[in-house]
């Protein structure tokens, strides 16, 4: 096996992965929930895995230094897209791959910025690469990750534009893709011969909507998901965390899961 089969083999080791992101303070801010990471985090010790900016790894290693730790993805680049009210969508590389495989990562994800201007598009494609070289050279899987510019919460639903996204990334080099859930998720899932991941999105009024998106997208080919916000801002996020992966890996019912969530003292 190669490295990057072995690592991958982390991720995946109990089924569909349920992958927790606690990235935003870089683009969002200290949001609540994640003001004190270091403490936060340690509520996410059930995850397959656990998505940090290099920054933060200092301060949670704790969390990814036992036997059964989940593992660490760390990400290496940063773009512009994120933000609402930035329409060009450049993207830069924050660090290298060979340096969060010094910090302990398990995976690396890397945002493709595409449909801005022609520049970028052009810049953040080569950044890509770049990023695919590396996680060959040192068998580190790649988590290619595809939001549209604007940022997940103004997503309006183009299929054709998610669908290009998605297939670039795939081409490029990643070994998984992490995009925006919607409706006809099942297309993403064909065209993509590396296992898809759904993100959860923003912070959902009841639990069950975010229970909605989980089941769905596994119902529709999703190899797992990646969720932020409806976790860690979750009134009990340990608990929304052990009820979602009864959904993903389980196949429990939405509204079973918000009953059972209930039931343990969620909200």
């Amino acid at each position: 096996m190669s490295g990057k089969a072995i690592r991958l083999g982390k991720i995946f080791s109990n089924d569909k992965p349920v992958i927790v992101a606690v990235d935003h303070g870089s683009y969002q801010g200290p949001l609540p929930g994640i003001e004190d990471l270091p403490q936060a985090i340690e509520q996410f010790k059930k995850a397959d895995g656990i998505l940090v900016m290099p920054g933060m790894m200092s301060a949670c290693q704790k969390v990814f230094a036992s036997k059964s730790a989940p593992a660490c993805v760390v990400r290496v680049n940063w773009g512009s897209h994120y933000c609402p009210g930035f329409q060009k969508g450049y993207g830069e590389i924050l660090i290298s791959v060979e340096e969060a495989l010094s910090l302990g990562a398990d995976a690396v994800i890397c945002s493709l910025v595409f449909g801005g201007s022609e520049e970028a598009n052009v810049s953040n494609i080569s950044l890509f690469g770049r990023a695919f070289t590396d996680c060959r050279r040192f068998g580190v899987p790649l988590i290619g990750e595809y939001i549209p510019i604007g940022g997940i919460d103004r997503y309006q639903g183009d299929l054709e534009a998610l669908a290009r996204g998605v297939r670039a990334c795939v081409e490029f080099g990643a070994d998984l893709i992490k995009t925006v859930y919607i409706e006809q998720f099942n297309y993403l899932t064909k065209i993509s011969p590396v296992p898809v991941l759904a993100l959860g999105g923003a912070k959902t009024t009841r639990p069950l909507e975010a229970f909605e998106i989980a089941y769905q997208a596994v119902q529709k080919g999703a190899a797992g998901v990646v969720f932020g916000r409806n976790v860690f801002q979750a009134t009990h996020p340990e608990t929304f965390l052990e009820v979602l992966i009864a959904v993903v890996k389980r196949g429990m019912k939405p509204v079973e899961a918000e009953e059972f969530y209930r039931s343990l003292g969620g909200a």
